[in-house]
């Protein structure tokens, strides 16, 4: 028994200590490979939801030159469109019910 607790906690020192000056280097281009990585499957994502946004975007600007009324108009209604109207669709889509 005693030599079990001495076998985990010498392997909890082991985990917890400092890591080797070589190791270091490893760790940090692990991590940047890691991150590459991801941005290249997180791309297209990113990409569209831009291109989504920068869309609502350039309609408030174009319903702007109608004058200011109809400006605060179009703002809340994108507003409420993407807050409510795209939730329930995709909940339609995907065909979860609360």
């Amino acid at each position: 028994m005693q030599q079990n607790q001495a076998m985990m906690r010498e392997e909890r020192e082991n985990v917890l200590s400092w890591t080797l000056i070589g190791e270091e280097e490893k760790k940090t281009s692990s991590i940047k490979e890691e991150v590459k990585k991801q941005l290249w499957l997180s791309g297209p994502l990113i990409a569209v939801s831009v291109l989504q946004f920068s869309l609502q975007i350039i309609s408030v600007m174009f319903v702007g030159h109608l004058g200011s009324l109809p400006l605060s108009a179009a703002s809340i209604a994108t507003s409420f469109a993407s807050v409510t109207g795209l939730t329930f669709l995709r909940i339609w889509i995907k065909g979860e019910y609360l």
